[in-house]
């Protein structure tokens, strides 16, 4: 399934630490914001505890605004807000504190499709995983909120089913470019040109390896919920509970 949305749109997405954005969301967000979508990214942390062990033995340290000026700089006058909880990087929980803040921020922002991390039993930082539980939480009393959407992490994982791929090509050399602007964070893998085009490449073959096969570059993303029905038949709906029938989300645009 691919998707693409309306200038109606009001795009939220929700990470743990700076550079989160970009290896999930980048290319998506871009395409989003491209057809008029307002797009924020909220950041739960300031990222300051993100150094190697080599690093931190050495004595590397970075500043509190160091990786928010990294984000900020990633997004350039591409018209795309980034916003920061202040947190403490590192030991973030799914708790009260956590859900009310990112509730309160969805719920001013008229968050109509939310953006997280995965739920997931593999080895990804519990950063992440806390940041998904909040938001999952938060976004259930925010009633604008009808699209739910997960990206594939870089972490080892279980339970990720790609079933949303995003087609990213236009965006690909400017989702290196921006990976590349976090520069507190260079050496590390998962953030090289090489990587970034790997993974792009690679995410289409299951679903549309006609199109990958022609050079396209995609973002594998999952739903939780996702409301991009058309109209519903009248028909098949008279016999149905009013409570159990579904909206059509007027933001979103099937795409067949």
């Amino acid at each position: 399934m691919s998707i693409t949305l309306t200038s109606e749109a009001r795009v939220v997405a929700v990470v743990a630490h700076p550079d989160d954005d970009a290896l999930m969301f980048y290319g998506t967000l871009r395409t989003w914001r491209s057809t008029g979508a307002k797009v924020t990214v909220l950041v739960a942390t300031n990222g300051a505890n993100g150094v190697s062990v080599a690093d931190h033995a050495a004595g590397i340290r970075l500043t509190d605004t160091q990786r928010l000026e990294e984000i900020r700089h990633s997004y350039g006058d591409t018209g795309i807000e980034v916003e920061c909880l202040g947190f403490e990087d590192g030991a973030l929980d799914a708790d009260r504190a956590l859900v009310s803040r990112i509730e309160a921020a969805l719920t001013r922002l008229g968050c109509t499709v939310l953006l997280t991390h995965a739920l997931h039993t593999g080895s990804d930082h519990q950063d992440h995983l806390a940041v998904a539980r909040a938001a999952l939480n938060a976004a259930a009393r925010v009633p604008t909120c009808t699209t739910i959407l997960h990206g594939k992490p870089h972490a080892p994982h279980h339970r990720f089913t790609t079933s949303v791929l995003v087609d990213i090509t236009p965006f690909i050399a400017d989702k290196v470019k921006a990976l590349q602007a976090h520069q507190s964070q260079a050496g590390r893998y998962y953030l090289t040109e090489d990587y970034t085009r790997r993974r792009a490449a690679g995410a289409g073959w299951t679903l549309l390896p006609a199109q990958t096969d022609e050079g396209r570059y995609f973002e594998e993303l999952a739903p939780s919920l996702l409301l991009i029905g058309r109209p519903a038949d009248p028909d098949r709906q008279k016999n149905r509970s009013p409570v159990r029938a579904r909206p059509r989300s007027p933001w979103i645009r099937p795409i067949s």
